[in-house]
């Protein structure tokens, strides 16, 4: 059952999914734990970009070498070193998803004090 068939063109489902399933996640960690991720944002976004910009990379290779490809009805049709732009926004999104869970998680003694909140 296609669900997104009398509104959505084939070429948005990867973005749709995409940006449905990781921005709320984001944003609700950012809602909920601002005070432990604003001071933290520099290590969050230099770990990001990072692993992003790797796994673009190592994504290019892959495409080079016929490891797989990418059905051009499927993608918005912007593609650098022939990674969809989708995909590269998976990279970058997941990276900054498990950089936040990461400082998260980490016990408070080895990330940047948390912002205090107001008396």
């Amino acid at each position: 059952m296609d669900i997104y068939a009398s509104w959505l063109p084939e070429r948005f489902y990867y973005l749709v999914h995409l940006l449905l399933w990781m921005l709320p996640i984001i944003a609700l960690q950012w809602l909920g734990f601002w005070r432990v991720l604003w001071p933290n944002l520099k290590p969050i976004l230099g770990a990001s970009a990072a692993i992003g910009l790797y796994l673009c990379l190592t994504d290019i290779i892959a495409v080079h070498y016929g490891v797989w490809d990418f059905d051009s009805a499927l993608i918005l049709g912007f593609s650098p070193g022939g990674v969809p732009i989708e995909e590269w926004g998976f990279f970058f999104l997941t990276s900054l998803l498990v950089a936040q869970s990461f400082v998260l998680f980490l016990p408070e003694h080895l990330r940047r004090p948390s912002l205090q909140k107001a008396a």
